[in-house]
């Protein structure tokens, strides 16, 4: 039964004014919706048949065979390789530049020595420079591969091993000596200096320091006692083998690191002034040889230094023979191979004077472009350490940074007479395994450290 339209009378007052406003509206709506309700009262034929459904035993249910449920594989979304930045290929590039083109230069420096010391085989040291520098680029590599976070955790190691030894080196038999100084480890046919190991070391493990407490340096100087007892134990150790250039490196790390920081500049002159006044004393006093705690070669040194003397038997022997070789190159140089005072007027060639023999065989434009491939080092890992987000990456860069400049800046200085001999080591080109050993492995710690914020980015 359909339900009855609305009379006028049954109508609400809004509805009697809503037709008296639009009433073909009102009628046209009307008769659509009776037309419709036929439609579907006469016309409706149902499309689809409702089917009871077939009653099935639970026997033919079991014996069903049940479709195992495909689990749908994830799809392998394709890595995007990130382009490192210009600096990281810019260091990489430049340690091998200067890695390959020191074994040319370390031959040529040691012919003479390699003749007249080890049976009259000129490729002696040759053999072992090659061998030097293809284990420390795969260990350059292999490093550079270490993610930042576990690079965390290998300076300490890094910094156990080097103390243990430097005990080894001075309080067992394993120490070795060369030249009056015990600086060597021997282990079989393999030597290794552990001071510089732990230049490296110190610069991870105060670079994790610093990290922590240069909130705390804010308000007081109290981080200094436990950044001292880090940095005094392998100072100690390796003073007294004695190696005075090896320990003013490891001195001075704890302040490079701070500096970088961000420790107040306040702290600096409180501890640095002392320390400045008493090397000036210790410096004088040296002309007096009264020095406890340095040996008799170092005051004869450092006095020569202040004398200026010219003796050709005395302290300054090394340093006028390395100035005479860089004046003999002049601009353009005498030719690789043509060196004349690496045949007996240099005692060490090939190691802590070896820039006086580049000097003199390449002339002035082969000292420039190595003195800038240097400076391209540095760079790079001040670069690297400044575009990093992380504290640790910053301080580590710039540790190692630092550490190529003052070992750079010291062995040249030395050599060209501006500062008393101390034998400092110039980065790679000076042979020995331990010294291209480690610089690469600094540089092995700042690769890792571009790559790792170019994955981050």
């Amino acid at each position: 039964m359909k339900p009855q339209e609305p009379t006028v009378a049954t109508r609400s007052r809004f509805e009697r004014h809503k037709i008296a406003a639009r009433p073909h509206e009102t009628t046209l709506h009307t008769h659509t919706r009776n037309r419709i309700d036929r439609e579907v009262e006469h016309d409706f034929k149902p499309e689809l048949e409702l089917v009871p459904p077939i009653a099935t035993s639970h026997t033919e249910l079991d014996a069903a065979p049940v479709a195992p449920v495909q689990k749908k594989e994830p799809k392998k979304v394709a890595k995007t390789k990130v382009p490192m930045a210009p600096c990281h290929w810019g260091l990489l590039v430049a340690a091998l530049v200067l890695s390959a083109v020191s074994v040319p230069l370390v031959y040529s420096a040691s012919t003479a020595i390699a003749l007249d010391q080890h049976g009259g085989d000129p490729n002696f040291f040759l053999s072992r420079q090659l061998m030097n520098v293809v284990f420390g680029i795969v260990m350059m590599v292999f490093v550079s591969r270490l993610d930042t976070r576990k690079v965390r955790g290998f300076v300490w190691t890094l910094y156990m091993v080097a103390v243990a030894g430097l005990l080894l080196t001075k309080f067992s038999p394993l120490g070795f000596a060369m030249g009056n100084v015990e600086r060597w480890v021997k282990l079989g046919p393999v030597t290794f200096q552990f001071s510089e190991l732990a230049k490296i070391a110190l610069i991870g493990v105060m670079a994790d320091y610093w990290k922590l407490s240069v909130r705390r340096s804010q308000k007081t100087m109290r981080p200094w006692g436990w950044a001292a007892g880090i940095a005094g134990v392998p100072f100690v150790l390796t003073f007294i083998q004695p190696h005075l250039s090896a320990a003013l490196v490891l001195a001075a790390i704890p302040f490079v690191v701070a500096f970088c920081a961000g420790v107040p500049t306040a702290h600096f002159k409180k501890i640095l002034l002392p320390i400045v006044g008493l090397g000036i004393i210790t410096v004088f006093m040296c002309k007096t040889h009264s020095v406890p705690f340095l040996a008799t070669y170092q005051q004869d040194r450092i006095a020569a230094k202040l004398s200026g003397g010219d003796d050709e038997q005395g302290g300054n022997y090394q340093q006028l023979q390395g100035e005479r070789a860089i004046v003999r190159g002049g601009p353009a140089g005498v030719g690789l191979g043509a060196s004349l005072y690496k045949q007996g007027h240099l005692p060490a060639p090939h190691t802590d004077f070896i820039f006086a023999v580049i000097a003199e065989e390449t002339g002035l434009w082969g000292a420039v472009l190595l003195v800038g491939l240097y400076g391209a080092i540095v760079f790079f890992c001040f670069q690297i350490g400044h575009s990093s987000n992380d504290r640790f990456a910053k301080l580590l860069c710039s540790g190692v940074g630092a550490l190529w400049a003052l070992q750079a800046l010291g062995n040249i200085g030395v050599v060209s007479g501006v500062l008393p001999v101390t034998g400092m080591p110039l980065p790679v080109l000076t042979y020995g395994g331990s010294g291209l050993w480690c610089a690469l492995l600094g540089v092995g710690l700042v690769l890792s450290v571009s790559r790792t914020h170019c994955q981050e980015n």
